[in-house]
């Protein structure tokens, strides 16, 4: 019997072309919309930043927000380990989470997605595939805006008693649940090319199948980023009440916002890290509860933090990395 070869109709690179631009002008629009912002705010409010007394107990604070820090590269990378284990990828949470580790320093670099490159560069010289690794990061993106986007919605609604009066779901809440299902499509897709997607797919997609994740794997992520979402928040208010002398705990309210900051500081591609977008965010959403100085204070000095953990993660990433046994060919 003769072999017969069918073809498909490429995508149009025109319209991808078109998509990638408009985003990156979307992100530069955010982008300088922010700084401008930030930057005015800064100047505006610098004489009402509180004083820091740079004591023993301030280097303890910004130990422990830093270690907190740090802590969710082991949550997040485990969340890798479980993407991975699900589908159909040998991992073992020490190597997952080194590689997640040592790759989150080249976020810096604009576009958000240099770390993708970076983890999928070292993943596959400790033996992942290059398909799985690619499912993977679309599942762990995913899943990761929908846990931003629950936990900013439920928080800011728990932090304000006033919008769950009434019959009807709040605003927030309302947005929530629309971002949340839009953002489930992704995963939807990828649950596709596992051992139950259609077999007309197979035409596209080839007939390797990736295995899809089981509702406990989905679980145990959304758990697991939330908890980051959550660690976050207790270092924004941590640093508000021991550094800058804020009289009231506004834990919900620190952890809503600054959700709303990293989600739109990761959609804004061209930011690196988020830098200048989430200080931006994080200023005008926590000016009406610590007051804009301590707002302004927190901002900085947060990324200050973050970006001290970042360097003390690439470092310890980089020595367990090179005492990870590498695969055998």
């Amino acid at each position: 019997m003769a072999n017969v070869t069918t073809t498909s109709p490429r995508p149009s690179s025109r319209s991808g072309g078109t998509g990638m631009r408009i985003a990156r002008v979307v992100g530069f629009v955010l982008l300088a919309v922010s700084a401008v912002y930030f930057v005015v705010a800064a100047w505006k409010y610098a004489g009402e930043l509180p004083p820091i007394a740079w004591n023993a107990t301030t280097a303890a604070v910004i130990g422990w927000v830093t270690l907190a820090y740090l802590v969710q590269f082991l949550t997040a990378g485990m969340g890798w380990h479980l993407w991975l284990s699900a589908v159909g990828e040998p991992s073992r949470p020490k190597v997952a989470i080194t590689l997640f580790t040592l790759s989150q320093f080249a976020k810096y670099v604009p576009g958000s997605i240099a770390q993708h490159i970076a983890r999928i560069a070292l993943g596959k010289r400790h033996g992942f595939g290059m398909q799985g690794m690619i499912v993977t990061l679309g599942l762990e993106t995913a899943w990761a805006l929908v846990a931003g986007i629950a936990v900013a919605a439920v928080c800011l609604a728990l932090s304000n008693p006033a919008l769950l009066d009434g019959a009807t779901m709040p605003s927030p809440l309302r947005i929530a649940a629309v971002a949340v299902i839009v953002l489930l499509v992704p995963s939807a897709a990828i649950w596709l090319m596992g051992t139950r997607r259609p077999a007309f797919l197979d035409r596209w997609f080839g007939p390797n199948r990736i295995a899809h994740p089981r509702l406990r794997t989905l679980a145990l992520c959304f758990v697991l980023y939330c908890t980051n979402f959550l660690i976050c928040g207790w270092i924004l208010n941590l640093l508000a009440r021991q550094i800058f002398g804020a009289p009231e705990d506004q834990l919900l309210i620190s952890t809503g916002v600054f959700a709303v900051a990293w989600v739109i500081g990761f959609v804004t591609l061209i930011s690196p890290g988020g830098l200048g977008v989430r200080e931006a965010v994080l200023l005008a959403g926590l000016t009406p509860a610590y007051g804009a100085g301590t707002a302004l204070g927190i901002a900085i000095l947060y990324r200050l933090v973050t970006s001290l953990g970042d360097g003390i993660g690439f470092v310890a990433g980089f020595i367990a990395e090179k005492r990870l046994a590498k695969p055998a060919g």
